[in-house]
């Protein structure tokens, strides 16, 4: 599929008029204050070191404020720093985020920063959209169109890339689910849900290029979420008025699926010891339990347990036993 994605990114407007004011300032003041030097001297020393400040001065400018940009081609996204160019294919992008010392792209295999799109910590922790925002979009809008959603026109179902800008949604959706399922384990007058902590957590997962987080839209509204890396589902949950309708099935099939597709022997997943419903909805999906125990990071810590689900296209010698 063609799909044309050409676009340039620079500096930020005011960035880029401050940076040409002071190359043309810095051009003309000191050739005229070298000449007049000259005129008035005779000392050509001083006329030359000047002459040389200024074409440092040209220099520096252009490579640090003018060069540096973001340049999205039909194959791939290129950043361009000032001493560095990395390039990123769009069938390899993991990661597109914004990001204090830059906005991020990554792969499986590499991340970098473009110097020229930056946000400040200010603005991320007050929840304030920048230009960065809007950029990280429409780059993730791009990646899209290359890569669609799994989508069902029929159903209005579709299963789509988290963005950046979405920890507070996921939030509140596992909040929903959990208090909804789980309030036998941490009674809500006891152990208040640990929302700052959560919205942390999330906030770090969609900036891991080795994570993958999915939303599962119905007709364009969040029904449930999954988080998963290379061979861990690491979070899934549907709000409490669209379980029991196959949805949670879908996006652990859907996690199950992109892993066993990289080829790993086996996936796994940590579910608590006395969360009988989850237990019993992951052996309906061939999740096998294991002997593997550890704590629950929250209070009252409760004892978790590893399931395992075998990849069926691993060669039957290199299963986990």
């Amino acid at each position: 599929m063609t799909v044309s994605t050409r676009r340039v990114w620079r500096a930020a407007p005011a960035t880029l008029t401050i940076v040409w004011i002071f190359t043309i300032v810095a051009a003309v003041s000191i050739p005229v204050l070298a000449y007049l030097i000259y005129s008035l001297e005779g000392d050509v020393w001083v006329p030359a070191v000047l002459g040389l400040l200024t074409l440092l001065t040209v220099l520096y400018s252009w490579r640090y404020g003018l060069h540096p940009h973001v340049r999205a081609t039909d194959s791939e996204v290129v950043i361009r720093n000032p001493f560095r160019t990395h390039r990123f294919s769009w069938e390899d992008i993991t990661l597109v985020a914004p990001g204090e010392n830059g906005l991020m792209i990554g792969s499986e295999e590499a991340q970098a920063e473009a110097w020229c799109i930056q946000k400040s910590n200010y603005a991320t922790k007050r929840g304030r959209r920048t230009r960065s925002d809007r950029i990280v979009n429409e780059l993730l809008d791009m990646l899209d169109a290359h890569d669609p959603p799994l989508e069902d026109a029929e159903t209005g179902l579709r299963i789509r890339r988290a963005r950046p800008d979405e920890s507070r949604l996921l939030t509140r959706m596992e909040r929903a689910a959990s208090e909804a399922e789980l309030s036998h384990i941490f009674p809500p007058e006891q152990y208040p849900y640990p929302n700052a902590a959560v919205l942390k957590r999330w906030r770090r997962l969609l900036r891991d290029r080795l994570t993958r987080v999915h939303i599962m839209e119905l007709f364009d509204a969040p029904v449930g979420f999954v988080a998963f890396d290379a061979d861990t589902l690491l979070h899934l949950g549907v709000v409490p008025h669209q379980t029991r309708r196959g949805y949670g099935s879908a996006l652990a099939e859907y996690a199950a699926t992109e892993m066993f597709a990289r080829g790993v022997q086996a996936a796994h997943l940590w579910v608590l010891v006395d969360n009988t419903t989850a237990r019993s909805f992951y052996a309906s999906l061939r999740w096998q339990e294991t002997d593997e125990r550890r704590d629950c990071e929250f209070p009252p810590h409760p004892p978790m347990l590893q399931l395992v689900r075998r990849n069926p296209s691993a060669p039957r010698r290199s299963r986990i036993a």
